[in-house]
């Protein structure tokens, strides 16, 4: 966003931004929970297919893969059915307020008193440096949930950046004697 931004349009922005964000985590959590519906359902197949447990019979174990599978099948459609609801409210929600920002915007314009718009120009330029870091913090916010959603989804994400912490500088032991003496 350009530095000669409105506030109306940063908060549009910003609302857009975590919207975006939100909704690449749950897509994220979505190709989670089916990556591990899978995984789960891989180990329990080949546990059963690979050992030979008495008195079950392969019929049997057929019919136990099946089930799981089945299982599988509803666990991963409510996921998807859930999930999609979850993504409906979260534009509903982002539509209903950018529509009231934009009302409010446009409220704002048609403000025609000359000392009520030299306080609104007064709190535009005090709040535009808050409005351009919030503009900044919802970007970031979106590209960290698209890094996680990368490294959910399997594939090699950009390595992140790590800050080396300093050691704690361990403090010399108070004996309880002395520390009764100093009291």
């Amino acid at each position: 966003m350009s530095t000669q931004t409105t506030l109306a349009s940063a908060a549009i922005h910003v609302v857009g931004q975590y919207n975006d964000a939100g909704k690449t985590l749950v897509g994220a959590y979505r190709t989670g929970v089916h990556r591990l519906l899978g995984g789960a359902a891989t180990r329990y197949s080949d546990f059963l297919g690979s050992r030979q447990i008495p008195l079950v019979s392969e019929q049997i174990k057929a019919n136990l893969i099946g089930a799981q599978e089945k299982v599988n099948g509803f666990l991963a459609n409510r996921l998807d059915i859930d999930t999609s609801r979850i993504v409906s409210v979260m534009d509903r929600v982002a539509a209903g307020t950018t529509s009231g920002i934009e009302t409010v915007a446009g409220r704002v314009a048609r403000v025609e008193s000359p000392v009520a718009t030299s306080v609104l120009n007064t709190l535009n330029a005090i709040n535009q440096p808050i409005a351009t870091v919030s503009v900044q913090i919802a970007d970031r916010i979106a590209a960290g949930a698209k890094q996680i959603e990368t490294r959910v989804a399997g594939e090699a994400a950009k390595p992140v950046r790590t800050v080396k912490a300093k050691a704690a500088v361990a403090k010399k032991p108070v004996r309880r004697a002395a520390a009764r003496k100093a009291a």
